[in-house]
């Protein structure tokens, strides 16, 4: 039954850092469109999205 309990917890810490993960590279995703879309912008490029 510890066995059991420690890997549940290993478990649901590597699920907590992977969802950590996943924000900072969405946040960084973001934040890489934001500044491709300004430099676009400054360039006089007409950035059509979809």
């Amino acid at each position: 039954m510890k066995l059991s309990k420690e890997w549940w917890r290993t478990v649901r810490y590597a699920i907590k850092e992977e969802r950590r993960t996943v924000r900072l590279i969405s946040i960084l995703v973001t934040a890489g469109v934001i500044v491709a879309m300004l430099i676009a912008a400054t360039n006089g490029v007409s950035v059509t999205i979809g």
